[in-house]
């Protein structure tokens, strides 16, 4: 039987499995150990990445990547190689997010059920795509694949014990494990290890910030 939800425990053992079968590190050795995605898609997957201008997909925003099901293709937009060259990290998560369609969208996996929606000749990831459900579980998935849960959380326990967490920590963190900043700082909210406001400023929790807004009250 399909189902069309996945919870986040369920998507951080498909990953950490995946990130196992390849020899990839899962778990804090005390520095990160970046995920090469390309190596999981095309020596795991058997699926290859290819450049083409692929912007005919998509009307209604500006097409990053996609992927063929039946061709076992993965197509980075040629039109936007130069941002990706700029944004190594938004290059990964594409990546990483069509990667997420095969495994939970297109394959039959034996350990979970098929997390199926229905059948399409492509998946695409957009700019300013709609949040469709399957469009979620691929960014969950690319997120947790790409800062795996143990590593993301040890390395965050160890910005915190060594000084007050700035943002220019997340800065770099993000270089080492080679994805932007938006989705580390998703990612470090998703796993309620720090809280950041809407204006990037950090906190070690929910209850440190609204104290903080308390005192500004009076």
């Amino acid at each position: 039987m399909q189902k069309s939800f996945i919870t986040d425990k369920d998507m951080e053992f498909i990953t950490e499995k995946i990130l196992a079968n390849a020899n990839l590190a899962t778990t804090w050795q005390g520095y990160v150990a970046k995920t090469d995605i390309d190596s999981i898609i095309e020596f795991e997957y058997g699926l290859d990445i290819q450049w083409e201008n692929i912007d005919h997909l998509c009307t209604d925003g500006i097409v990053l990547a996609a992927i063929i099901p039946d061709q076992k293709l993965i197509y980075m937009n040629e039109s936007q190689k130069c941002m990706f060259v700029e944004k190594m990290g938004t290059m990964n998560f594409s990546k990483a997010h069509e990667l997420g369609h095969w495994i939970l969208h297109v394959t039959e996996q034996q350990e979970y059920e098929q997390l199926s929606f229905g059948q399409s000749d492509r998946y695409f990831c957009r700019s300013n795509a709609k949040r469709m459900p399957e469009e979620i579980q691929a960014d969950m998935f690319a997120a947790a694949i790409l800062m795996p849960k143990e590593i993301i959380t040890g390395a965050i326990s160890d910005l915190i014990s060594r000084k007050r967490v700035v943002l220019r920590d997340l800065y770099i963190l993000k270089d080492s494990f080679e994805v932007s900043i938006s989705a580390l700082t998703n990612r470090i909210r998703a796993l309620k290890l720090l809280y950041i406001d809407d204006n990037g400023k950090i906190f070690m929790n929910e209850a440190e910030a609204l104290g903080q807004l308390t005192l500004f009250d009076y």
